[in-house]
């Protein structure tokens, strides 16, 4: 008698979802045996964390330090250029506003500028120190009505020529 094979059988592969977790696992077990390693290594050679940890730091100040100064000469670039006027615009301007623009046009031009103008003011409208260091106490003069009204008088220079003199620096003063 002849002998009958027995069935084959069919062997199942894994599903996709299988391979894909094991696949998965795989990864986490290498990845943990990565860390393993790496913290084994941190922990024999800490000094080098500490350099890495310093030095990344320090980056990341300097960066910050240039970025800020970076927007801040930006910014003083467009203000510069902003800050001009026509001939006729300060006439326009009330004596209040012509003491502002005249602080502004000081801070414009790199001094460190305040305006104490009004009354009590003993002749300084305006007081400024520029990058040298020199002290600058600034009186404006300004029409009332622009070029309609009526020039300074000659008493009104009089009085500020008589009033100029080489100023010693003041405690306090800008």
């Amino acid at each position: 008698m002849t002998r009958r094979r027995p069935p084959r059988r069919r062997t199942r592969r894994p599903s996709k979802r299988r391979q894909q977790r094991d696949a998965q696992l795989a990864g986490l077990l290498v990845a943990a045996g990565v860390a393993v390693m790496v913290v084994r290594w941190l922990t024999a050679h800490w000094w080098i964390v500490v350099v890495v940890v310093v030095l990344v730091l320090g980056a990341l100040a300097g960066a910050g330090w240039l970025y800020t100064r970076r927007q801040q000469k930006t910014w003083e670039a467009v203000r510069a250029r902003g800050l001009s006027y026509q001939l006729r615009e300060p006439d326009a301007l009330h004596h209040a506003q012509f003491e502002e623009a005249i602080r502004e046009l000081m801070r414009r031009d790199g001094c460190d500028a305040i305006r104490v103008g009004g009354g009590g003011d003993l002749g300084a409208d305006v007081k400024a120190t520029d990058p040298y260091g020199r002290l600058w106490v600034i009186q404006c003069k300004h029409r009332r009505n622009g070029l309609a009204g009526s020039a300074v008088g000659t008493p009104d220079l009089q009085v500020l020529n008589g009033t100029a003199r080489p100023a010693r620096p003041m405690l306090g003063a800008a």
